[in-house]
């Protein structure tokens, strides 16, 4: 389906006026107090510097990523403050850089040919089994077989990778290709394309992360939930998520892959939603992680309500790398699947699988112990243990206590709440462990037990009301997309949850190990 255009050509209008206004109202500043024999302050300074110099947003994201100035919550915490008190010029600098960050806040339909002026659909380029693998997936009407061509743009080297071809279930007409691209040399740059002589997508580009990095960054994101019902046009939700994957990826181009942890879509069923959540730029230059959400896949009650026939949806669209046939769901070949990179082993569960508790807990084990000497291990899943949000119950938070326990996993990520929590540290009973600092910015040296953090919705797609559960320290609405930033090295993991129309800082949190 093919974005209209008209939206972005308004708001980038809209976008100038504001950024001229803003602009001068910095520039009159400065004058008054030269005039008045007085130092600028360097908050509107960092203000006018901050603006971008044209329609394009990559000049602001560039400056304010590296400076970091603009990092807050709701609470007042900010990176970069030292605790030192705010003055009124500083207050309103951070607030004329906040609108101008809400001004820049916009999608990306120009700088690389979008998927759909091809016959190639659904493009989805997945995180490998390590760092020198990527995994691609797409829906073609050609029968044959498709390629990858990878090229390394510095020596000009092709290579080709074939994919598994067959008819799709779920989209008819359609056939659905699955590659692996190995053997990819850490810090180098590539373009690649996919498809066949009947037809190729655009090229797009990629950069391997680096070998040996000291700090691992990888991005989390949630319930994008593209065409939800009774609140806004399914076209309106994808702009808006095209815009936060614009920001995270040009903002924090360090990082290695991209965690979307669940409710690509509204509807199972829906091929428009499907296109809609995948055809965006910013994923065609960072691997996703995608989780199961319970609107990706059919159940009893949703086959009933939508007519739709059960079938594998998600396995369709997405290539996840040691796939398992443990945690699937009745009609989808989505089980659940792990991955290493670094230190970090990152277990992935299909929280909507119809094999049960018992089945999830041995999934686990096994995993952990083929890999034994991780450093850190975290496990995601779409349904959060303990929620935040009024009226959810996702009966899990024993067998994750449990899992957590048995296999020492330090962090757990969920989504489903649409609402942004952090627990407490939490044992195998579910009790919370006292005697850790637990406030924003705060830090916990070697902690027992296991941290659960659940990211609000990343899209807008529609917002919960939060609702007080007894292991959460941090609980909170800010009715705008959210993301978030981690950070690991070997002795430490450092989290940050962002506003991502805003670009400030909600929550921080880190966790050391000596």
């Amino acid at each position: 389906m093919k974005k209209q255009q008209h939206p972005f050509n308004i708001r980038t209008a809209v976008t100038a006026a504001v950024l001229l206004i803003l602009i001068v109202l910095a520039v009159w500043k400065t004058g008054s107090l030269l005039r008045a024999g007085q130092e600028p302050d360097s908050s509107a300074q960092e203000t006018a510097a901050t603006l971008p110099e044209t329609e394009e947003q990559q000049d602001t994201q560039d400056s304010l990523k590296a400076s970091g100035t603009t990092d807050t919550t709701g609470s007042g915490l900010s990176a970069s403050s030292g605790g030192s008190s705010d003055t009124s010029g500083s207050e309103t600098a951070a607030a004329d850089s906040e609108e101008a960050q809400k001004a820049s806040f916009l999608p990306d339909y120009t700088s690389a040919p979008l998927l759909n002026t091809t016959s190639i659909r659904d493009l989805s380029m997945e995180i490998g089994a390590s760092e020198t693998e990527l995994r691609f997936n797409w829906l073609s009407p050609s029968s044959k077989k498709g390629q990858v061509r990878l090229t390394d743009t510095a020596s000009g080297e092709t290579l080709s990778f074939d994919a598994d071809c067959s008819a799709s279930v779920t989209v008819p007409g359609y056939y659905v290709n699955k590659a692996s691209a190995s053997g990819l040399t850490p810090g180098a740059s590539y373009t690649y394309q996919v498809g066949n002589d009947d037809g190729w997508s655009p090229e797009y580009s990629y950069q391997c992360p680096a070998a040996n990095q000291d700090t691992l960054t990888f991005l989390v994101t949630a319930d994008a939930q593209i065409g939800q019902i009774g609140t806004e046009e399914a076209s309106v939700t994808a702009e808006r998520w095209d815009s936060v994957l614009t920001r995270l990826t040009n903002y924090v181009p360090e990082a290695s892959f991209l965690f979307h942890l669940g409710d690509q879509v509204a509807e199972f069923g829906n091929e428009e939603q499907y296109s809609l959540f995948l055809d965006h730029l910013a994923l065609y230059r960072i691997p996703l992680a995608p989780a199961v959400g319970n609107h990706d896949v059919p159940n009893e009650v949703s086959l009933e309500d939508t007519g739709m026939p059960a079938g594998p949806y998600f396995y369709e669209h997405f290539n996840v790398p040691n796939r398992s046939s443990m945690g699937q769901s009745s009609s989808d070949q989505n089980g659940n699947y792990y991955f290493i990179r670094g230190n970090v082993l990152f277990i992935v569960l299909n929280s909507s699988t119809t094999q049960g508790s018992e089945v999830q807990e041995q999934y686990v084990a096994q995993v952990v112990a083929e890999h034994p000497d991780t450093r850190w291990r975290i496990l995601a899943q779409h349904y959060p243990a303990y929620p935040g949000a009024k009226g959810s119950h996702t009966d899990c938070k024993e067998y994750l206590a449990q899992i957590a326990y048995d296999n020492d996993i330090d962090l757990i990520l969920g989504a489903h709440d649409h609402v942004y929590s952090r627990t407490a540290f939490v044992n195998g009973l579910c009790e919370t462990l006292s005697g850790y600092p637990y406030a924003a910015g705060e830090t916990a040296v070697n902690p027992e037990g296991t941290l659960y953090i659940t990211c609000s919705t990343s899209s807008g797609c529609m917002y919960h009301e939060p609702e007080e559960e007894m292991r959460i320290t941090k609980l909170g609405q800010p009715y705008t997309p959210m993301a978030l930033r981690f950070d690991v090295t070997d002795t430490e993991l450092h989290m940050r949850a962002y506003l991502m129309d805003s670009w400030t800082v909600y929550d921080e949190y880190t966790i050391q190990k000596n």
